[in-house]
């Protein structure tokens, strides 16, 4: 099976989770999850469910990781590791909030991994028809053109976007980053959507981006994007990070730009 394989099938389920959600648009019931903020439709249950069905009736020997459900798989293969095997990782409605009301920034992020590598990767956004997409060493897209981060290199002119917790406090990370770099930044933006945040740097809309409250679920289709792209991502510390972990991510347009994105986070920034 090659990776082009893989791609079609990702593209076939994030289009298919899409048109549930075009479908669902203003009329849909809505509950809580962890917290009041934290919402929950019948659109994410439903894109994951046709997401799951479409990538395991096509790999039903691969595993599923969905944000609406815990580890499944068509067929089971003992108590091996993930990191062993090929595993898609879903959010089924990436910026729930936003298509609670209504506002167009949202969609599925679906990416298929093995091990620590991220093989292929898609964002769509059924309200815009955008759907970005990137293979391992094959470049990124948007809409089957080729896309590539900004040039940017300095905080200074940089239109950055961040995202925060569904509970943010005054003494939240996300918060106290954004403080940090509002100063700096030319502008600052949130979307509500983490893996839209990533696209947008893939297609050099964004220049930077960053998130200490994240899921893989929420990252590794937009990590691909972004350094399929040219883009550069890490630790908002500038450590490595493992997509597989509940772990903060920091992606810039270039290797420049994120070490003074990095350094402005940490208080590290020249004036």
């Amino acid at each position: 099976m090659s990776i082009t394989d893989y791609l079609s099938v990702c593209i076939e389920a994030a289009r298919a989770a899409g048109q549930i959600q075009r479908e669902k648009l203003g009329s849909v019931s809505v509950r809580c999850k962890s917290n009041p903020n934290d919402l929950v439709t019948e659109a994410d249950t439903a894109s994951q469910t046709v997401i799951e069905k479409i990538v395991l009736t096509a790999f039903p020997n691969h595993r599923f990781i969905g944000e609406e459900g815990s580890l499944t798989a068509l067929s089971q293969q003992g108590t091996a590791s993930i990191a062993d095997e090929y595993c898609w990782i879903v959010d089924p409605l990436d910026g729930t909030t936003n298509f609670v009301h209504t506002c167009p920034m949202f969609g599925p992020s679906i990416a298929l991994t093995k091990g620590t590598d991220i093989l292929c990767g898609v964002f769509y956004n059924p309200m815009t028809d955008e759907l970005f997409s990137a293979v391992k060493g094959g470049g990124a897209f948007l809409n089957g053109q080729r896309i590539q981060t900004s040039s940017r290199t300095t905080a200074r002119e940089a239109l950055a976007s961040v995202s925060f917790s569904s509970q943010t406090d005054s003494q939240s990370p996300d918060l106290q980053a954004f403080l940090k770099v509002l100063p700096v930044c030319q502008a600052l933006r949130r979307t509500g959507a983490t893996a839209l945040n990533l696209a947008y740097v893939a297609s050099g809309r964004f220049d930077s981006t960053w998130a200490f409250t994240c899921h893989p679920w929420d990252i590794a289709a937009g990590i691909l994007l972004v350094t399929e792209a040219g883009g550069a991502a890490s630790k908002p510390d500038g450590s490595p990070f493992d997509f597989s972990d509940p772990s903060p991510v920091c992606a810039s347009a270039n290797g420049a730009l994120q070490r003074d994105i990095i350094n402005t986070l940490n208080g590290n920034e020249k004036r």
